[in-house]
């Protein structure tokens, strides 16, 4: 089986940008998930990837294609996915980033383990997916554009305030004030208001194949609060936590428009009181939990994205014994691995 895995940074997303205008976070955390994911993938395929010279990770053993920054970087791709068996994405929901790459592979017919347009349209605006997760009745922060007069009353009650943009990716840009005054004077027309819920960051994964999802083990997140910028992650979490993410993430894939396909990352956030627990974001593609999950379970996570295993996942570790950083660095039960 041949695949193709495509990270935007590494694989040549940014190749008229210098370096080090590339903002770690995207950078870091994208070499970190397709190290990890090209490890497992050799494992039992054949690995094709378009690199960006100047930003090549350390890889296994893969077909490797040297992106040229001057010639169209879905053309490149696509013709570096040509003979491929399916295709693996790794890009920003910002700007239609991921839906443009999946589409443009899927036109040149290649296999793209992805959602549909559809689910990938409402889960990369943020105000799209809170209105379908409040329509179905998904536990989620109240979500308001900056200019609608119903946000006052509404989000007073939440006490502090978060203030995203509507087309972001990860914590890109999310800032936190104490109070919904301050939110709303500084929040921009492209801007999001929401309540600010307590409690426990915590992320559930899930790969979709057909009417099939598998439900991963869900860990915390390690967020600077006050700049709200992500720094790694730790689990698997005690198995109480488990199940009421394990059932946010259910309600909240059911609330999308079909159809789920292949990695989807939800974030969350854990209340003191269960009754309270809440959906923030659903990342329709491999999130950076991904470098510690596959130190979690038993079995292959890339096989399973490919259909090549089957079965329930089985956890091999114990409670927070696994704990890994932004750019990819992993402990298990303390030692560095």
């Amino acid at each position: 089986m041949k695949v193709f895995l495509a990270e935007y940074v590494c694989g040549g997303g940014f190749g008229t940008t210098p370096i080090d205008r590339i903002e770690d976070s995207l950078r870091l955390e994208g070499s970190a998930m397709a190290v990890a994911l090209a490890e497992d993938l050799a494992k039992v395929a054949e690995v094709v990837m378009p690199i960006d010279v100047r930003l090549r990770p350390c890889l296994p053993a893969c077909e490797e294609h040297p992106i040229h920054p001057e010639e169209s970087l879905w053309g490149q791709w696509a013709k570096a996915a040509t003979g491929c068996d399916a295709a693996i994405i790794i890009a920003p929901e910002k700007g239609g980033i991921l839906a443009k790459a999946v589409g443009m592979l899927r036109a040149a017919g290649v296999d793209v383990i992805a959602s549909t347009g559809d689910f990938l349209r409402v889960a990369s605006d943020k105000l799209q997916m809170a209105r379908a997760m409040h329509t179905a009745g998904v536990p989620h922060p109240a979500t308001l554009l900056p200019n609608d007069a119903k946000s006052q009353a509404r989000l007073r009650k939440a006490g502090q305030i978060i203030v995203k943009p509507r087309d972001g990716c990860g914590t890109e840009s999310i800032r936190l004030y104490d109070d919904l005054d301050s939110a709303m004077k500084l929040a921009g027309e492209n801007d999001l208001v929401q309540g600010y819920v307590p409690g426990m960051p915590a992320s559930v994964s899930v790969i979709v194949e057909g009417s099939e999802m598998v439900i991963l083990p869900a860990v915390s997140q390690d967020i600077a609060i006050r700049n709200c910028a992500y720094l790694g992650g730790r689990g698997p979490l005690p198995n109480d936590q488990q199940r009421r993410a394990a059932s946010l993430a259910q309600c909240a894939i059911a609330a999308m428009p079909p159809n789920a396909r292949g990695f989807i990352g939800l974030d969350l956030v854990l209340a003191d009181d269960p009754s309270h627990d809440v959906v923030i974001e659903i990342n329709p593609r491999l999130t950076t939990s991904y470098v510690g999950l596959r130190r979690m379970v038993s079995g292959n996570l890339a096989a399973r994205l490919l259909g090549l295993q089957f079965g329930p996942v089985q956890c091999k570790t114990g409670p927070d014994e696994v704990r890994w950083t932004r750019d990819g660095q992993v402990w298990v039960g303390g030692q560095l691995v």
